[in-house]
C-alpha cells in the first residue's frame, strides 16, 4: 500500500501552521476585545443533535456526514459544523443561567464534500455565537467582529459583506411554498440538481451557481415582500448600524444559508477572490434552535467561517530570524553550554542548537538563515566560564559573562 493522506485532508505545517496561528491569534484577541469566551466541544457527538436542526432534506444531513456506530450501538458523527455542538455544550454544562452567553471556538470539521480549493473533508473553523438576544445590536456586534477579523488577517483584499432577512419561521414556510410552486412552473429550465430541490429545499436553488438556475431565480418570489413589518424594523436599524461603522454591504434578497436553522438576519462575506467559492465568512439568526435541542426557548445568532478558505489569500509570513544560533566546537563543552541554555529559557530568549560540534557549519548555517546572533562556545569560553557573541550583520562580537546574557539581549526579543 502507497502511504499517503486520506483525500480532502491535509497536514498543517510550515507556512499553513504560521498562517493557521495568525488568524488564532488575531480571533482571539477580537474575541477577548468583545469579551466573548472560548469554548471547545469534542469533535464527535450524538447523531441526532445534528439531524434535525440542519434539516432532514440539506446535503450535509443527506449526503456529507461522517456518521458511525460505536461498540453500544450508538450512532455518532465527527461534527460537520460548530453550532449545534456549543449549543449542546451550554445546555448540558448549565452555561445558559446569564443571558446573553458570548462564545466563540476554533477548530476541526468533517465533511465529505468533493474536495475544492480550500474546501477540505477535515477543515478547520472559527465559530462566534451568542445565546439569548433578539436584539439587532446582537447581529451587528457579530457582523462587527467579522469584520474586524477579516481586515486584520486580509488587508489587501476587497470583499463584501451580502445581508438578507429570511423573516420568522411562519414566514419562512410560507415562502417555500411560494418558491415551490414558482420553480415547479419553470421546471424545464432548471438543473437537475435543482430540480431535485423544488419541494424539499427550494431556497437552495436561490443559492445555485448554475447559470440557468440563477436566470430563473433572479424572478423568483422575494421573502422580504412577505416578512412582518418588526423584522423590517429591524433589518432597517441593522443597515442604520453598519452604516455608522462604515462597514458597506449589499442587500442580496436571494442570500439564504444551507442549514435550516437560520431564520430572521442571515450575512455573508464574500470576494472576488476565490472563484465560484466565494464566501470567506457567514452566518445569521437562528431562533428557535437551541429549544430544538432542548434548551430553553431562547433566540440564537453566530457565524463560522473557514481557516483554509481564508488562508489561501494570505501572504506569506516571513520566517523570523529573530533567535540566537549556538556554535560549539567541542562536546566536551556540554555542561558549558547547558548552563547557557539554561539562562536563556529563563529569560525567554529563542534559541537553536543543531547539536553539532563543528564551528565552521554552525556559522554558515546561521550565515544562510540570515541569523542576526551566534553565541560561540570554544576553549576559552570554556576555561574562562564566558561566552562570546557574535553579530552576524556587523561582524562585531564580544565577550560577556553568561550572567550578563539578559542586559545584552533586554529588548531585542
Amino acid at each position: 500500500m502507497k502511504l499517503r493522506s486520506v483525500r480532502g485532508t491535509h497536514d498543517i505545517y510550515g507556512q499553513h501552521i504560521k498562517k493557521y496561528n495568525k488568524i488564532e491569534k488575531i480571533v482571539c484577541k477580537n474575541a477577548e476585545l468583545h469579551s466573548f469566551n472560548r469554548l471547545e466541544t469534542p469533535i464527535f457527538e450524538f447523531s441526532e443533535i445534528f439531524s434535525k436542526p440542519l434539516g432532514e432534506q440539506s446535503d450535509v444531513v443527506l449526503k456529507e456526514m461522517y456518521s458511525f456506530k460505536d461498540r453500544n450501538e450508538e450512532m455518532l458523527t465527527l461534527r460537520p459544523e460548530y453550532t449545534t455542538p456549543m449549543i449542546r455544550a451550554a445546555i448540558t454544562n448549565n452555561l445558559l443561567s446569564q443571558l446573553p452567553l458570548k462564545l466563540f471556538g476554533i477548530g476541526p470539521m468533517f465533511r465529505r464534500e468533493r474536495p475544492q480549493k480550500g474546501r477540505y473533508r477535515q477543515f478547520n473553523q472559527i465559530n462566534f455565537e451568542i445565546f439569548g438576544s433578539n436584539n439587532f445590536l446582537a447581529d451587528l456586534e457579530l457582523i462587527i467582529i467579522a469584520n474586524e477579523i477579516l481586515v486584520s488577517i486580509l488587508p489587501n483584499i476587497n470583499f463584501t459583506l451580502n445581508i438578507n432577512n429570511l423573516g420568522q419561521k411562519n414566514n419562512l414556510s410560507e415562502y417555500k411554498v411560494k418558491l415551490s410552486k414558482y420553480f415547479s412552473d419553470h421546471k424545464d429550465k432548471l438543473s437537475n440538481e435543482s430540480k431535485e430541490k423544488i419541494y424539499s429545499n427550494p431556497l437552495r436553488i436561490l443559492d445555485s451557481k448554475n447559470d440557468y438556475d440563477i436566470k430563473i431565480s433572479n424572478n423568483a418570489p422575494k421573502i422580504f415582500d412577505i416578512i412582518s413589518k418588526e423584522e423590517k424594523n429591524n433589518f432597517n436599524e441593522l443597515k442604520k448600524g453598519l452604516n455608522f461603522f462604515n462597514i458597506n454591504f449589499k442587500e442580496n434578497h436571494k442570500l439564504v444559508r444551507g442549514l435550516d436553522y437560520y431564520c430572521s438576519t442571515v450575512f455573508e462575506f464574500k470576494t472576488s477572490e476565490l472563484g465560484t467559492q466565494d464566501t470567506l465568512l457567514g452566518g445569521g439568526r437562528y431562533d428557535g434552535l437551541i429549544n430544538t435541542l432542548g434548551g430553553p426557548d431562547i433566540p440564537g445568532v453566530g457565524w463560522a467561517a473557514g481557516v483554509e478558505r481564508i488562508s489561501i489569500l494570505m501572504n506569506e509570513i516571513e520566517k523570523s530570524n529573530n533567535i540566537i544560533h549556538l556554535a560549539i566546537s567541542d562536546k566536551k563543552y556540554v555542561e558549558h553550554i547547558l548552563n547557557i541554555i539554561n539562562h536563556l529559557k529563563k529569560n525567554n530568549i529563542p534559541f537553536y542548537w543543531n547539536y553539532k560540534y563543528n564551528l565552521k557549519k554552525s556559522l554558515s548555517y546561521a550565515n544562510s538563515n540570515n541569523i542576526e546572533y551566534v553565541i560561540i562556545i570554544g576553549e576559552h569560553e570554556y576555561i574562562n566560564n564566558y561566552l562570546t557573541i557574535r553579530n552576524l550583520n556587523t561582524g562585531n562580537q564580544s565577550r560577556v559573562e553568561v550572567s550578563e546574557i539578559k542586559n545584552i539581549f533586554n529588548g531585542k526579543f
